[in-house]
């Protein structure tokens, strides 16, 4: 009967909204701003038991413009243990009437992973429609049945920017009495209404106005209306789980994920042995392992069932010499513990947005794995997937996070390396010499570390022609730019980058009568000034900083002098500081020096006009050009 009534009223359901798929209809306030609008977004879940969800969906968008075609979002992922009963899709025009429908058998079915996946079981049914003709709408109907629950879906109010909301809906009911957890976030300036039932909770919103990007704000996650949800017990490919803390997951995982997948054979234990032999120190020996897993291994991904989250054994990986992250991560850990150096498998949400796992909401999160090994002086990093990353360099990837330690006493909440704003630091050091010609040759020598390390390592395997391309890229304002000789020093102890470049640049000096102008700043311009911002609903966030010097010794061109120097310029800002001076060195000598700090952290919404002028100023004196005069005989 309960089947029959759910049947009935989504039937009607259905009848009833179907009729108003008219755009016109859409509220204005909606529509205005919007490359879509999601006219409907329902999505009821029911957990039957700790092994059996069922989802139930209707997804209903109008497309205005080509930028909104990417929030249609007609797919489903499944894999051999889901079941996809229904899917379909019928698309109608902007008059709201039906022109074409597509069955199951006419989306695309295909790997839901990229081709460095070896082999996977995970597959994706995606609908592929060309729109003729805009705005047109999609509606999108989806029902599956999923043995795991381990990752029970989250709820979005919004889909991202430029995308308005006519009307969403997520219930989510548990029959067989696990109990779960909800977290409401971001709730604050919108009307959603809640409703608790005996053995669920109920969500609704409708009207919700499409949110315009601004330049330099929080991630759109930490502001949009959302809701999470994960059950207490759950299951996962096979495996029973239960989870009401961080402590408690980690100690699952494990126990049931980790345990007994970290034996190696006799033979590879008194191999690394002999490696480290007459080695007390662990950083050394860390290095060593490391080093060795880099150059014995590679990377490839798998996701095969529980393998999403299981490591391929440590004797598996010693034998094939590939894995994936969890396998590689696993397989070191083994190899440390042989020389005896305790070190901790780390699940991580790695990528440049800095996501941290949410210390008050204990479920299942992150999208990749590392390890941690704790030292007496400091908690040092290994990416086990990277052939050239070094001992403890976290990166963009993966520093100032929320992680999970995971240990054999259970799980724990720690957070990765911050680079402080002058750890991310920058040194050009560089000498010119100017022709009569007006062109100049110079040999620059630029020092990177932290963040601004992590932009360049992995450049040493670049041909000539990349790095040709780079370069002039890099030095975009520079016209008439030619390369002479590149090299590059990777100190992985240190984690140092040096480049060494010579260059050649004809008719770098433009005249003016018989006077010539010289920008002084031939090798590191920082001409980027964030968008105009007018009305800011948010704050400036500026998720990295970091501190560029330099010192430029020009010689300058046979018979010229300096008509006037610039004089010194000191910009003091809560934002950072820039500094730049130029000093006669020796006749025909100048020396030029600047310091730029951009200063990490959030600021409030009206600072963003401070900070735009700012960045203005430093443009403007980073393009200064300076007047050389042609001596008298």
């Amino acid at each position: 009967m309960r089947f029959y009534f759910f049947f009935l009223l989504n039937f009607l359901f259905h009848f009833s909204f179907s009729q108003n798929y008219n755009v016109n209809t859409i509220p204005k306030e909606v529509r205005q701003n919007a490359d879509a609008v999601v006219r409907l977004d329902k999505m009821d879940v029911i957990i039957e038991s700790r092994d059996q969800m069922e989802v139930n969906s209707k997804r209903v968008v109008t497309v205005f413009n080509e930028d909104g075609n990417e929030h249609v979002l007609a797919y489903t992922y499944y894999d051999k243990n889901d079941k996809v009963s229904d899917l379909e899709a019928i698309i109608y025009n902007a008059q709201g009437e039906e022109i074409k429908k597509i069955k199951k058998r006419d989306f695309i079915d295909q790997s839901a992973i990229s081709g460095g996946t070896l082999y996977s079981d995970s597959r994706v049914l995606v609908l592929r429609y060309t729109p003729t003709q805009y705005p047109y709408t999609v509606e999108f109907t989806k029902e599956y049945s999923t043995p795991n629950t381990a990752f029970a879906p989250n709820w979005m109010f919004l889909d991202d920017y430029r995308v308005g909301t006519e009307k969403s809906e997520f219930s989510f009911t548990v029959e067989c009495g696990i109990p779960f957890r909800h977290k409401e976030q971001n709730f604050g300036p919108y009307e959603i209404e809640i409703t608790e039932t005996v053995n669920g909770i109920i969500y609704k919103a409708k009207n919700l106005k499409a949110l315009e990007r601004e330049p330099l704000s929080p991630a759109f996650r930490d502001f949009a209306p959302q809701v999470k949800i994960a059950l207490d017990e759950f299951h996962l490919e096979g495996v029973d789980g239960k989870a009401t803390s961080w402590e408690e997951l980690g100690k699952w995982m494990n126990d049931e994920l980790l345990e007994g997948r970290d034996e190696l054979d006799d033979g590879t234990v008194q191999y690394v042995k002999n490696l480290v032999k007459g080695v007390s120190d662990p950083l050394e020996k860390t290095r060593i392992i490391y080093q060795y897993v880099q150059e014995n291994t590679r990377y490839i991904s798998v996701q095969l069932g529980i393998g999403g989250w299981m490591p391929i054994s440590a004797l598996d990986v010693d034998r094939v010499k590939y894995g994936d992250c969890k396998g590689l991560t696993n397989y070191t850990k083994a190899l440390l513990s042989a020389v005896g150096v305790e070190s901790y498998y780390t699940v991580v949400h790695a990528g440049g947005q800095m996501k941290s796992f949410d210390e008050d909401f204990p479920s299942m999160q992150g999208n990749h794995v590392f390890l941690n090994v704790p030292l007496e002086e400091e908690e040092v990093w290994l990416e086990c997937t990277s052939q050239k990353t070094p001992v403890n360099h976290l990166g963009t990837f993966t520093d100032n996070r929320n992680v999970l330690k995971v240990t054999p006493q259970g799980g724990e909440l720690v957070r990765t390396k911050a680079y402080s704003d002058d750890d991310n630091y920058q040194f050009t050091q560089a000498e010119f010499k100017i022709s009569e010609d007006k062109s100049v040759k110079g040999k620059v020598k630029i020092l990177s570390k932290g963040s601004q390390y992590d932009q360049k390592y992995w450049r040493t395997s670049d041909t000539k022609s990349e790095r040709e391309k780079f370069y002039k890229s890099y030095w975009n304002y520079v016209q008439n730019l030619s390369l002479d000789q590149v090299k590059y020093q990777n100190d992985i102890n240190n984690i140092e980058f040096l480049e060494e470049v010579e260059l050649s640049v004809k008719n770098y000096l433009t005249s003016a009568g018989d006077k010539l102008l010289l920008a002084p700043n031939i090798s590191n311009r920082n001409l980027g000034v964030p968008d105009r911002c007018r009305n800011r609903k948010r704050p400036l966030v500026i998720k990295r900083g970091y501190l560029d010097e330099d010192e430029f010794v020009i010689h300058l061109p046979e018979g010229y002098t300096q008509e006037t120097l610039m004089m010194p310029v000191k910009e003091e800002t809560k934002f950072g500081s820039y500094i730049v001076s130029i000093e006669p060195k020796e006749p025909g000598v100048i020396l030029y020096k600047r310091k730029l700090l951009i200063k990490s952290g959030e600021y409030s919404k009206e600072d963003y006009k401070l900070y735009r002028d700012f960045r203005k100023k430093v443009a403007r004196y980073d393009n200064t050009k300076i007047v050389l005069n042609k001596k008298e005989s």
